[in-house]
């Protein structure tokens, strides 16, 4: 991990902070499981503990869904692999229509659900509702993969649908991550140079994101994404979580 005098220094240098949100502001896996497993059983497919469903998550809900079906056929261990993953829906016959009829069962279920057992990571509300409520130079943001209508829902539940300066989502921002075309947006409604900002987010679309649009990261180890994803990404600055720097914001 980063030393924390080095990420003091630079958080000090950053005016603006691009969070993800799942798996980085909030550990919403106990209302995407249950969602993925109520579209499984509908299909007469196999329901995957939530330790599974941690490692479907990244790249937005229909990747998730893909990977959750892909699951029946191949090891857990490989569905992050595009390639794998869709050769084995062709083979089992899933077409992509049939994939978005599964995908709407799920999207259906989550957003009924979807704030149930979802609790924000320790500090982060605090965290947020500081930096929207001071006079300081810093702002935060949010880019997601996840649609819009869940990501607000989260957001209000825990009164922070007001404490960004912007936020983009997987059915708002101009491409998903790890396309850069969100930070771009989101400094461009900001003001703020790419060099003033920074992401910050636990998984391979956001420490992608970053890279290819210039900016800096700190990628977080306790979220949802695994080690030996993001360790071949030579991530410059990394953490546990929020709660290891956020003195320093």
């Amino acid at each position: 991990m980063t030393p924390r005098d080095e990420l003091k220094t630079l958080l000090a240098q950053k005016e603006l902070l691009i969070f993800d949100l799942d798996g980085t502001l909030f550990n919403t896996l106990g209302d995407l499981a249950p969602a993925v497993n109520f579209a499984m059983t509908q299909l007469g497919l196999k329901t995957h503990p939530n330790d599974d469903v941690r490692t479907f998550i990244g790249n937005g809900s229909m990747n998730l869904i893909r990977r959750a079906i892909a699951a029946n056929y191949i090891d857990v261990n490989i569905v992050r692999n595009f390639d794998k993953v869709a050769a084995v829906l062709e083979r089992e016959g899933f077409s992509e229509e049939s994939v978005k009829e599964i995908h709407k069962v799920y999207s259906e279920y989550y957003w009924k659900h979807c704030t149930e057992n979802t609790e924000p990571y320790e500090g982060v509300v605090e965290l947020i509702k500081r930096i929207a409520n001071s006079a300081w130079i810093k702002r935060a943001a949010m880019l997601t993969n996840k649609p819009v209508a869940p990501a607000q829902k989260i957001l209000e539940k825990f009164g922070l649908e007001n404490s960004f300066a912007t936020y983009l989502c997987g059915d708002t921002t101009p491409e998903r991550k790890p396309s850069p075309a969100g930070i771009f947006e989101i400094l461009r409604q900001t003001g703020i140079a790419p060099e003033k900002a920074i992401m910050i987010g636990d998984d391979t679309p956001d420490v992608l994101a970053a890279k290819n649009a210039g900016i800096d990261c700190i990628t977080l180890f306790e979220g949802f994404g695994k080690a030996e994803n993001l360790l071949p990404l030579e991530p410059r600055y990394t953490a546990g979580h929020i709660k290891d720097f956020a003195e320093f914001i």
